[in-house]
């Protein structure tokens, strides 16, 4: 959590990507399926993932939250907050 700033604003900007993020990753283990995640084709590669979750939240998550979040959650880790 030393990684998160304090305001609440930032904390639920990192699980918005988190779950992005999250889904993008789920979908990336069947090799069938449907719906906008499945379309966006972004695999398992965490650049991609972060690529495709910057485009779904727009310039109002920072850069670093979004690393952070696809990194967490690539890694299988829970989410910091």
């Amino acid at each position: 959590m030393d990684n998160l700033h304090d305001d609440l604003g930032s904390r639920l900007a990192y699980r918005i990507a988190y779950g992005e993020a999250a889904r993008l990753l789920e979908i990336a283990r069947f090799d069938h399926g449907w719906g906008r995640d499945f379309a966006a084709g972004v695999g398992d590669e965490s650049d991609a993932i972060a690529r495709e979750v910057r485009r779904r939240v727009g310039p109002s998550i920072g850069e670093e939250l979004i690393r952070l979040a696809v990194e967490d959650a690539v890694s299988e880790r829970k989410p910091r907050w």
